[in-house]
């Protein structure tokens, strides 16, 4: 079937994808030409074919999609319309997410109406339901929900509890439905990340697999939001690493981490993170998968104090390999200072921000060559780019 048969009705008007009138072959073509094309004053051994995604329909794992009104006073449900962010675009199907998308947001809409419960308002910031954000577990099935307001607790728990409780009992027609939370969120700016969780529905997380590694999933945490490219993504870093210790900055829950320990020539693999609640569901997935501390450590720091008290370790004798996968804005200076002074053998850097990695790569090009460059499409159908650059010291 062609590609233009699929296209979403909404598409042109949604700002949540830009290509699915272009073929899939073209869209990596294009994004193939812009790496090069970016990175073409740097001297790169070798710039590999982008890896395409497994799935490009309903292959995203996580999606926010926000409930509001239209002009006329409608209660509607969806993603911002393009290049309009006071404009919800009232979806009946989202071909990048789930395929239940449509029917969980129309059963959400009419639960609104009913009650006479007021979406929140971005200008007056009036209004209680911001948003409803959706998890699937794309290897295991199963689904997560989370409904983001605002209040309090103790008003959710005295006066709100039991509209929820109505809801939940319309959206256990789906069968895979194994967590749900509501989110309480009183911030001024828009996004969908909660203050105080409070679960209202059987499991207190959804598990996922990926090439055999078990992950719990929690409202909070970070994870790849392509599971099947992620499985290729984690191959070609597992490929990159060189025997010994390893590294892994900016860790989270433990994607990259966990991964590791399917090479058996790793002696140890220590992830760091800044988050107390990702370092404590990335020991929870140690256990899961019946990791050995010895095997897999996970500490809560900064990325610059744990790097700097490296010196002093014996870890560091060993280091062979350290990984970074940063947020969007990129390394800091100072973690690209120690980097570059600690002088290991091979760094991978993972980027969801080619741009900032290019910037980045002017600090590191001074004592590190660009091995390779593995750019992988995780965002069919959108312009965002996945990329693996493999730096070994010269």
């Amino acid at each position: 079937m062609k590609q233009q048969n699929n296209i979403c009705r909404h598409f042109g008007v949604c700002g949540g994808c830009d290509l699915q009138n272009v073929e899939y072959s073209k869209q990596l073509e294009n994004k193939q030409k812009f790496i090069a094309e970016l990175l073409k004053d740097f001297e790169v051994e070798t710039l590999n074919n982008i890896v395409p995604s497994v799935d490009i329909w309903y292959y995203r794992n996580k999606m926010e999609f926000v409930v509001g009104k239209d002009k006329a006073k409608n209660i509607v449900a969806g993603l911002r319309e393009k290049n309009k962010f006071y404009k919800i675009v009232d979806l009946a199907e989202c071909k990048i997410s789930l395929k239940e998308v449509g029917e969980i947001l129309n059963i959400v809409k009419q639960w609104v109406k009913k009650n006479n419960i007021e979406p929140y308002d971005l200008i007056t910031h009036q209004g209680k339901v911001r948003y409803v954000v959706i998890r699937h577990s794309k290897n295991t099935n199963q689904l997560m929900l989370n409904f983001v307001i605002t209040g309090t607790k103790y008003q959710f728990e005295n006066n709100e509890q039991s509209l929820f409780l109505e809801l939940l009992e319309s959206l256990k027609k789906f069968e895979n439905l194994n967590s749900v939370y509501v989110s309480i969120n009183n911030k001024v700016s828009d996004n969908a990340v909660a203050e105080e969780l409070i679960k209202i529905y059987k499991e207190d997380f959804i598990l996922e697999v990926v090439n055999g590694i078990k992950y719990k999933i929690y409202p909070s945490v970070f994870f790849q939001p392509n599971t099947k490219a992620a499985e290729l993504l984690y191959d070609i870093i597992l490929d990159e690493v060189c025997e010994g210790n390893v590294m892994d900055i900016y860790c989270g829950s433990g994607g990259i981490s966990l991964q590791l320990i399917r090479n058996n020539n790793i002696e140890k693999v220590i992830g760091v993170d800044s988050s107390k609640d990702n370092i404590e569901i990335a020991k929870a997935n140690c256990e899961l998968n019946n990791i050995p501390e010895d095997k897999v450590e996970f500490v809560c720091d900064n990325a610059e104090v744990f790097l700097a008290k490296l010196w002093k370790s014996k870890f560091i004798s060993n280091l062979s390999t350290v990984i970074v996968d940063p947020p969007r804005p990129g390394l800091s200076k100072k973690v690209k200072g120690i980097l570059s002074d600690i002088g290991v053998n091979r760094i991978i850097y993972v980027s969801c921000n080619p741009a900032v990695l290019k910037e980045d790569l002017k600090t590191f090009i001074k004592f590190y060559k660009i091995k390779k460059v593995i750019p992988v499409d995780m965002f069919p159908h959108t312009k965002h780019i996945e990329v693996v650059c493999v730096l070994e010291h010269r």
